[in-house]
């Protein structure tokens, strides 16, 4: 293996990981995943990923496997972005910061942090002509939400144009329980909520337990002044 495929697999290690996989020891460049306690895939070095598709058609894995493998591919993208990106200087910065993006004086920066933290992201204003930066947002190992940040705050994309992923779980929960409930109109009703879920599964993984987590204490209505249960 080369540098950036060691990196690459550590990453990924790290992100499944704190997503809730068991992930690893890499071994001859290939990467072990389980999910609760059962083998699920192997990722090697560069980003592919093989699994028993009967053993996840039976065992109900299909979403697991699918947020797998957006962390795998995900992970692959920037990681071989940062490998290439140019180094970020400004008055007062040091270490190994790499510009990713970088528009009207907002950069979109990556750190590869040592001790097995992962890369963390962070959107800067560029001032004083460029020399120094201001205002720091951090994301840690969270790669979506620092490119939606710097999207609206360099004015890329109105922030108005652009859902929360606490928004888009709660979109997503009611399109699976109108589906679930029958509660559709027509089949192209029912087939453009089926996409809308599967859109949204796409740009957050996580989705399912997002959504489980916002609609784990439900709200108390009020009736005539008094709380019903």
């Amino acid at each position: 293996m080369n540098a950036l495929q060691e990196k690459y697999l550590a990453e990924v290690e790290h992100r499944l990981r704190r997503a809730g996989f068991e992930a690893g020891p890499e071994y001859n460049g290939l990467l072990p995943i389980k999910k609760d306690a059962h083998q699920l895939c192997t990722i090697n070095m560069h980003g592919g990923m093989s699994y028993d598709p009967d053993f996840v058609r039976k065992n109900g894995q299909e979403d697991v496997l699918d947020q797998a493998r957006h962390i795998a591919v995900e992970t692959l993208t920037y990681m071989r972005q940062m490998a290439s990106a140019p180094l970020l200087t400004a008055d007062g910065l040091s270490g190994d910061y790499r510009v990713l993006a970088e528009f009207d004086n907002v950069v979109l920066a990556g750190h590869e942090r040592e001790g097995g933290y992962g890369v963390e992201f962070i959107t800067w204003e560029r001032i004083q002509n460029g020399t120094g930066l201001w205002q720091g947002n951090y994301y840690e190992n969270n790669y979506a939400a620092a490119k939606q940040d710097f999207a609206t705050r360099s004015g890329l994309i109105p922030s108005s144009l652009l859902f929360t992923q606490e928004q888009l779980a709660v979109i997503f929960d009611a399109a699976q329980n109108m589906t679930a409930e029958g509660f559709v109109s027509n089949p192209k009703q029912e087939k453009l909520l089926e996409q809308i879920m599967e859109q949204i599964e796409g740009v957050v993984p996580e989705v399912i337990d997002l959504a489980n987590e916002l609609t784990q204490y439900p709200k108390q209505h009020e009736l005539g002044g008094m709380e019903q249960i």
